[in-house]
This record gives C-alpha cells, structure tokens and sequence, in this order.
C-alpha cells in the first residue's frame, strides 16, 4: 500500500494499490489541483509551451523525482492551487498534463493504484482501466520499479 506523503506541505501521494478498478465520476471539486505535487514529463511541457503557455514549471526535488521520474512539476499559486486553476475548472483542460488526464489512477502492467482523497471514486462500481493506461505510462514506470525493489 502507497501512503499519503507530503514534501513542503503538497501531497506527493496518496494511492492505495487496489485489486479492481473502482468507478469514477468527476465532482467538479478541483481538490486534485491543490496541495499537490503535479509532475510534469517533457510532453506535457512541451504542448503546453507550443499553445504560448511558458514559466509554468520549476525542477522536481531528487525525491520528486526518484518518485515519480518527472523533471518537472507545476508551480503552484501561493494559495498551493495550480496556475491554471480557475474556480474549480482547469483552465487549460484539452492540454492538460498527463498527470491530469489519469487522475485519480495510475494504470501500470500489473497493478491499480487509487487516490484516496478523491471523492469521485465509486468503490462499490466497477471502471476500465483503459482510458488512463496511456496517460499512466511514465509514472506507472517508475512507480513499478520501486514496487518490484520492496
């Protein structure tokens, strides 16, 4: 089981490994954009700036990364929502980062994580895992190797 863990007060992780899939239903809550770090791999920086978007991103600690395999993250606003927050609504949401489009899962070959704090999980429904497989693959990655170190 992956438990919550913070750096400078963001939530890093907060997964549990889950046999099947739950449901999910977005409540328009915009919690998953605040208070966390939201790693950012070279794509998602690159198709952000490439829509005029730039100084969005800053360097990833040694451990954000060794967690995650991210360069990057998202700066966050003093109030630690993400820049791109507005209200509750991604103001960038066709680009959103990777990170985004799998939340609250992380897809890898042989396992299914869950965020916790996320209230649009629907534990007692049944969800395909597909549609966040592709967005899942980098971190699934990394957090698959240090899955199979323990």
């Amino acid at each position: 089981m992956v438990t919550e863990r913070s750096i400078d007060g963001a939530v890093v992780s907060d997964y549990i490994r889950v046999k099947k899939m739950p449901g999910f239903a977005c409540t328009l809550c915009g919690d998953c954009c605040r208070n966390r770090m939201i790693p950012l791999y070279k794509e998602d920086v690159e198709r952000l700036e490439s829509a005029g978007y730039m100084d969005f991103y800053e360097p990833t600690t040694k451990m954000e990364f060794e967690l995650t395999g991210a360069p990057y993250k998202m700066k966050l606003k003093e109030d630690g929502s993400c820049i791109f927050l507005e209200g509750n609504l991604c103001s960038v949401y066709e680009l959103r980062p990777d990170t985004c489009r799998r939340y609250p899962f992380i897809i890898g070959e042989d396992f299914i994580l869950v965020s916790l704090s996320c209230p649009g999980i629907k534990w007692d429904e049944e969800g395909n895992p597909e549609p966040y497989r592709k967005a899942s693959e980098r971190i699934a990655s990394r957090i698959g190797t240090l899955i199979d170190d323990h």
